[in-house]
């Protein structure tokens, strides 16, 4: 794998980008379980019970903006853009691995400056994306001309595009990276590469070993800052995983602030409302309920805040 230090810039065009529309015809899977606190997704395909996602709704709640998103959000978006690409196309030209390999990748990214490396940690986040695969089952392809691995470091969420129909590794980050050589998430970047170019050599697939020669580049996008927006990044990540087709690509939505809080309720809707979402109908109640009872609501709510604020001050 070539190292960062020739990492490029791709310019910037304007292509079309996939529809979000379809979203709710969805399909998560995932051996990752939680426990719920509430309202907010039960995500299950079919009736294979060991394959759901419990997203609470305390990790719902952390896209709300200026929150940092949480994980299980993000692996739950990997699989729903698994899905959306299986529907739309007979060959599925896109994968996504989830965000479950994050404790085996910050283990890679510590020991990357050792002189010997612990080759437990190797064998471990390979366990990992074979039991993610497993559980993807018909939805994810190792074939596919893009393959998404979405990453989190420090709160910092950014995603890295295998691009074998360009034949380089792409970084898909809202932050600029002017000196990859000192930019841990373009360190990370190039581990991640050198560990899935080896995990698919042993997969028996032969651009496997093509991919050690992939040039590594650093997408351009119109909304990019020399200044990491840590609140923000899940939401330009997610976006990223969605509109990406292997060119750079612009959109009036990302660049506005305005308009990526609007795109934060679009995203959430999208998840909620999933048809595999065994909850779904439990909280389309509780909003219609909150639609017709929402002015008592809100005096109960505004009555609380004032016995709060008295008790504060005392």
């Amino acid at each position: 794998m070539r190292s960062t230090d020739s990492m490029e810039e791709a310019e910037v065009t304007t292509v079309p980008i996939r529809s979000a529309g379809s979203l709710n015809d969805t399909c998560v899977r995932s051996r990752r379980r939680g426990r719920g606190d509430g309202l907010g997704c039960t995500l299950q395909c079919g009736d294979v019970e060991e394959n759901v996602l419990l997203v609470s709704r305390a990790n719902m709640l952390t896209m709300l903006p200026d929150v940092s998103l949480c994980d299980a959000v993000i692996e739950c978006w990997s699989m729903l853009m698994n899905r959306l690409e299986t529907d739309e196309y007979d060959f599925q030209r896109m994968s996504f691995f989830g965000i479950g390999h994050m404790e085996y990748l910050n283990q890679l990214l510590q020991s990357a400056d050792q002189t010997t490396q612990d080759d437990t940690i190797l064998d471990n986040l390979y366990e990992m994306w074979d039991l993610y695969i497993q559980d993807s089952q018909d939805v994810f392809n190792l074939n596919a001309d893009l393959l998404f691995v979405p990453f989190n470091i420090e709160g910092h969420f950014a995603c890295v595009c295998f691009n074998s129909k360009a034949g380089t590794v792409d970084l898909l980050d809202h932050q600029l990276h002017p000196d990859p050589n000192k930019s841990k998430i373009c360190k990370l970047a190039s581990l991640i590469g050198s560990a899935l170019s080896d995990y698919l050599e042993s997969k028996g697939i032969d651009r496997g070993s093509e991919m050690v020669m992939f040039e590594h580049r650093q997408i351009k996008l119109p909304w990019q800052s020399s200044s990491p927006n840590l609140p923000e990044s899940g939401l330009f990540t997610m976006m990223h995983m969605l509109m990406y087709d292997g060119n750079p690509f612009d959109n009036e939505d990302l660049r506005r602030k305005i308009s990526r809080r609007y795109l934060v309720f679009q995203l959430t809707a999208s998840l909620i409302l999933a048809d595999i979402n065994t909850i779904r109908d439990e909280v389309v109640g509780k909003v219609n309920h909150f639609l017709v009872e929402k002015d008592d609501i809100w005096t109960h709510v505004h009555a609380q805040r004032k016995i709060n604020k008295i008790i504060k001050k005392k």
